[in-house]
């Protein structure tokens, strides 16, 4: 099969199918095995940026849905949001991570009455899962591979709106997300395709 330019920054080739396509076939058994016309199907994709625009991951959501989300990403960039220090997220459902190619490094934060237990530098290589619970805070802090050979396969469980946030680890205070007036154009920029 030819290469697949979905977008700028993007190509889909045979392996990269392969890999994807091994990983649903073994994690994500409840679904139909992936296509290579649904692989490549471009306005399936989302290329997301970070807070200055350049690519971080692209997205292919395979089945979405409030109690089962289940996506496959490819990593360009860590997934470092502060500027000045560390700024770890949450998210608004408990999911696995299933390392397909590649792997990254992360931090990992819990607040456990009003105190911050950090664990840094945590490796999750090819073959390995990393479990994600919704009272955990994360940033991927170090990709193992090249820009797009980071390939993972996310298994969301349930998901409530408006339960997620960032932690400042020095503090142990939570805040909201806020909406970046700029993530739109960033979006729209990186997805000439949609």
């Amino acid at each position: 099969m030819a290469p697949a330019l979905i977008a700028p920054g993007l190509t889909l080739t045979t392996a990269l199918y392969e890999t994807a396509a091994a990983g649903v076939d073994a994690y994500a058994t409840d679904r139909t095995p992936l296509s290579w016309e649904q692989f490549t199907a471009p306005m399936s994709w989302w290329l997301i940026p970070d807070g200055s625009g350049r690519l971080s991951k692209s997205e292919l959501t395979l089945t979405e849905g409030r109690d089962r989300t289940v996506k496959i990403n490819f990593w360009h960039a860590p997934g470092i949001r502060g500027t000045d220090g560390p700024l770890p997220h949450s998210h608004p459902w408990p999911f696995e991570s299933r390392i397909l190619a590649g792997g990254y490094s992360e931090d990992r934060y819990l607040l456990v009455d009003d105190q911050v237990h950090a664990e840094t530098g945590r490796e999750h290589r090819q073959g390995s899962a990393n479990t994600v619970d919704r009272d955990l805070y994360h940033e991927v802090t170090e990709l193992h591979s090249a820009p797009g050979a980071t390939v993972t396969l996310i298994l969301c469980g349930h998901g409530e709106q408006g339960t997620w946030g960032y932690l400042d680890p020095a503090t142990g205070i939570l805040t909201p997300p806020q909406r970046d007036a700029l993530f739109p154009e960033r979006l729209r920029a990186l997805n000439p395709h949609r």
